[in-house]
């Protein structure tokens, strides 16, 4: 018993030291700028800040494959998609974080 709690104690202390990859995806109102709606959750967690931007770059990439078009514009930390009318868009964004702090929405 004495080594399985010596092996929780080293992941606890991996992830608490590690990157998370965080998900937001906001619904906003284009004439307002206001955000309406939208999750941020937790992704992924990476032991390294580098490891957790290559996550990012990779899920950056798979986003814009899938949801990619004439009405999806390329940020900086991810991707933009406007409904037909141009009256609303959703982002669809990633950010790495040290594990352990608060990630708000990514307004």
């Amino acid at each position: 018993m004495g080594s399985s709690r010596a092996v929780q104690g080293c992941a606890v202390v991996m992830i608490l030291s590690g990157w998370i990859l965080w998900h937001d995806i906001g619904v906003y109102r284009a004439t307002a700028l206001t955000r309406l709606a939208g999750p941020t959750y937790e992704v992924t967690p990476y032991d390294t800040e580098a490891r957790c931007r290559m996550g990012q770059r990779t899920a950056m990439a798979r986003e814009e494959m899938s949801r990619g078009g004439r009405m999806t514009e390329r940020l900086s930390d991810g991707i933009k998609v406007w409904d037909a009318d141009r009256e609303y868009y959703t982002m669809f964004r990633y950010r790495c974080a040290p594990a352990g702090v608060a990630v708000a929405p990514f307004d």
